[in-house]
């Protein structure tokens, strides 16, 4: 029974396009003329409208959230300061000069300077007020390997603020491309609303007319007014939502909100969507550039020569020092003398002190080993989620692609049926909100492509304005 009816459906609507054929082939119908004709505006001249206008590329998207966002700035921060304290761990293998002076007032006379003999002809001086000088040279000869220990530690730390840097840097890029992406694709949710409006629109007219001549019920005209109702309220929350996505890029590049709407973004896509390498080559680049990984890594060095550091207070210390001294009163009497030292030192008791912080260091170098091994195996799950989101967006794509060309000819020939009186009103309406559906999920695809493609550059540490600039290119 229902293939039966499915026939003469069928048969009505071929019908229908015949007779429109025969009797009217100079001219479409009018609801059919205004709805292709604003499409056709919509895709063209609203495209080179927002050509002209573009002022915000997505690379200088990119770039002028990092120059802004406090998350970068503060990695910027922290990689001075450790460089700078590399510096000061590599002094303590400099020698050490350092100068003292003081004057001093006694209640009685004090000698001046130090007994070195006594000769009873040549007694000492004394005074109240004495002048003393002292410039001191020390270095540390040998420390049990301390400060080559901690030297490696701070430039390790050096080396873990910098990938800290490049992390947050991949991480603000990935999130200024997906608030870039958010906002077209809200505009072209609103234009596929709209677009749908405008079909609406005419199917009203087009009822309208025939219920003014009788040959339409009064149900019909409040259907599709339903429907058009239904879409206004769904075109008012799409474009709520692209206003929030404007905004929202906005504060990421710290510009005026007028500079982010819609209209001054440049639609993208990638320019190649072949995915090149396969799992093994891309983990093991991800696993030798990522940021996240490396910045993993580099703590475990660091903790690793903390247990050196921690290690050498069992070896005992040797120190060379030498100084020049000077004497003087109130009055003159000024004299001078010098001394070398050399100095060794050990602590045979420290209550277990150097043992708990050995411990202590070893335990974190072994947390942090493991919390390697563990940033090892998320970054493994990541590409693997990555790829996967790679291979579906790519399908959805091109299945959504030919969705869209599908339903845009059934539309056509709903409408087509509409004006020969062959048709129903509920199936065109159906078929228009099934286009209106399949047209914000082809945006949300292609936009889910060029992110999944960015979410692996990422991961592989290639992710930049400059990478952005090579990966897409304005829509056509």
């Amino acid at each position: 029974m229902k293939a039966r009816l499915l026939v003469t459906r069928m048969h009505r609507i071929t019908t229908a396009i015949a007779a429109l054929g025969t009797t009217a082939p100079a001219a479409a119908p009018a609801a059919h003329a205004a709805y292709a004709a604003h499409a056709a505006h919509t895709s063209h001249a609203a495209y080179a409208a927002r050509q002209a206008d573009s002022t915000l590329p997505l690379p200088t998207a990119v770039r002028l959230a990092l120059q802004s966002h406090p998350a970068v700035a503060a990695a910027r921060a922290s990689e001075a300061e450790a460089g700078a304290r590399v510096g000061e761990a590599r002094a303590a293998r400099l020698p050490q000069v350092s100068a003292l002076g003081s004057l001093t007032r006694f209640e009685l006379p004090m000698i001046v300077a130090p007994l070195h003999g006594f000769d009873p002809t040549r007694p000492p001086t004394f005074n109240r007020t004495l002048l003393q000088g002292t410039a001191q040279l020390g270095y540390t000869l040998f420390d049990g390997g301390a400060r080559g220990a901690r030297i490696g530690a701070a430039r390790a730390g050096e080396r873990v603020a910098a990938a800290g840097l490049a992390s947050a840097e991949t991480r603000i890029a990935a999130e200024a491309t997906r608030a870039y992406l958010a906002v077209l694709s809200g505009h072209g949710r609103l234009t596929a609303a709209e677009q749908s409006l405008a079909a609406l629109a005419a199917e009203r007219r087009r009822v309208q007319q025939a219920l003014d001549v009788g040959r339409a019920a009064r149900v019909d005209l409040l259907r599709v007014e339903a429907a058009i109702a239904q879409a206004e309220a769904e075109r008012v929350g799409t474009a709520s939502d692209l206003e929030v996505a404007e905004l929202a890029l906005a504060r990421l590049v710290a510009l005026d909100p007028a500079r982010t709407r819609a209209a001054g973004l440049t639609p993208v896509r990638l320019r190649d969507t072949t995915l090149t390498g396969d799992r093994a080559m891309l983990l093991a680049r991800a696993a030798d550039a990522s940021p996240d990984l490396a910045q993993a890594r580099r703590r475990s060095e660091a903790t690793e020569f903390a247990r050196r550091a921690a290690r050498a207070a069992w070896f005992p210390r040797l120190e060379l020092g030498g100084g020049y001294l000077g004497f003087g009163s109130g009055t003159g009497d000024v004299t001078s003398e010098w001394q070398a030292t050399v100095r060794i030192s050990y602590p045979l008791f420290q209550g277990g002190a150097r043992a708990s912080a050995v411990s202590a260091a070893s335990s974190r170098a072994r947390g942090a080993a493991e919390q390697y091994r563990g940033a090892h195996m998320d970054l493994e799950a990541a590409l693997d989620r990555v790829l996967a989101a790679a291979r579906e967006a790519s399908a959805r794509v091109t299945a959504m692609t030919r969705a869209v060309d599908h339903l845009t000819e059934v539309v056509r020939i709903e409408q087509l049926a509409l004006d020969a009186g062959a048709g129903t009103q509920a199936e065109f309406l159906r078929a228009d909100a099934d286009l209106r559906r399949a047209r914000a999920a082809l945006i949300e695809a292609r936009h889910g492509e060029i992110l999944a493609r960015v979410e692996l550059a990422r991961i592989t540490g290639e992710l930049s304005p400059d990478w952005l600039a090579n990966a897409v290119e304005p829509v056509p």
